[in-house]
């Protein structure tokens, strides 16, 4: 299964950086093209039009999560008007490709700390513990045979490094980890891939935790849309 990723378009800010970055990939056919949030700019949700046309034909399926940036108040409108793309907020999907069970859960992620902003409307650090145990549930009872989980925000920190170590907190949380820790109460509960974006200046994008192949898909980042083959 070949799986195409990217975040942190913020279209139209990076956009001509989306589609070099899709020219270098090639003719290439993907089976699921997957987006990890901050699609566009301020919550400007029209502004996606250019990144699906640009996809529509490269992937079998599109599967997206939210980021910051694409506003809570806005993500209806995604649904109605990209009505085939997969959006997952807190949600999963389970799909079959080349005769294997995928279960893929997306979110808009954990942070550590919420930022004063989000305090200042309601969203505390109990929202987002909250939101690990309904991610963690979702993964917990998949017996699929590839689990992927997609969050805009970092579910490692090994894959933020190069960022200022005072911004991580605001960057994501060790969600691999945690989940490694229900591993070890006899669950099954990490998945094979993560993958995220929101970390713009992070210089090491990929790293192995816990047997997870973590990915920091973000555009500015990587300077590249990053390919992904699984067995």
């Amino acid at each position: 299964m070949l799986i195409i990723s990217t975040s942190d378009i913020h279209s139209p800010r990076y956009l001509n950086d989306f589609f070099l970055a899709l020219r270098d990939i090639g003719g290439i056919k993907a089976d699921i093209a997957i987006l990890a949030g901050d699609l566009v700019e301020r919550g400007n949700y029209q502004h996606f039009s250019p990144v699906y046309e640009a996809l529509k034909n490269r992937a079998m399926y599109i599967v997206s999560t939210f980021g910051n940036e694409d506003f809570p108040e806005n993500r209806v409108f995604y649904r109605e008007k990209y009505s085939s793309v997969i959006w997952l907020d807190d949600e999963k999907i389970e799909l079959e490709i080349n005769n294997k069970k995928i279960t893929i859960v997306g979110s808009e992620g954990i942070l550590e700390k919420p930022t004063i902003w989000q305090l200042n409307h309601g969203i505390t650090e109990d929202f987002y513990m909250k939101r690990f145990e309904k991610i963690a549930e979702m993964l917990c009872n998949s017996n699929s045979d590839i689990k992927i989980l997609v969050t805009h925000y970092a579910s490692s920190f090994q894959t933020v490094f190069g960022e200022k170590k005072s911004a991580y907190p605001f960057l994501g949380y060790r969600v691999i980890e945690e989940l490694s820790i229900k591993n070890e109460k006899g669950k099954k509960c990490l998945p094979n891939i993560a993958i995220h974006g929101h970390a713009h200046y992070a210089k090491r994008t990929f790293y192995i935790v816990n047997n997870v192949r973590v990915y920091n898909v973000a555009l500015p980042a990587n300077k590249k849309i990053i390919t992904i083959q699984t067995l």
